[in-house]
């Protein structure tokens, strides 16, 4: 399994024909995203899930605090249940995905804020 994760100040610009000032109707809408916030994205087309069976409590709530290597959510792809980990601490601000619907490859689907660890004496 293949996890993307980007910072938001590292977004590509987007490439395509410009279109007119005056169109403004069909302006892509980007997430407002605040500088130096870790995207994660889903690895794979599936199913997102935020907790591992219906009723029991989610992964991750907007606020909570993750280590590395801590499961955030699953994704279902051909049957198969496939665990996203956190590859950094943080803490979530915000949870893109909805419980039970589809996502796409590289669809964004946490942001975490960093939380840099303090020097180990």
């Amino acid at each position: 399994m293949r996890v993307s994760v980007r910072r938001a100040d590292e977004r590509q610009a987007l490439q395509g024909a410009p279109l007119a000032e005056d169109d403004e109707s069909e302006l892509p809408v980007l997430p407002a995203a605040a500088a130096g916030l870790i995207r994660v994205e889903s690895p794979m087309v599936g199913v997102f899930y935020r907790s591992p069976e219906p009723g029991t409590p989610a992964f991750v709530e907007v606020g909570d605090v993750v280590a590395p290597g801590q499961t955030l959510c699953l994704i279902e792809a051909m049957k198969l249940f496939n665990e996203l980990k956190s590859d950094s601490a943080g803490r979530v601000v915000a949870i893109h995905a909805e419980n039970g619907k589809p996502v796409e490859y590289e669809q964004l689907l946490f942001e975490l804020e960093p939380i840099v660890a303090p020097p180990v004496l």
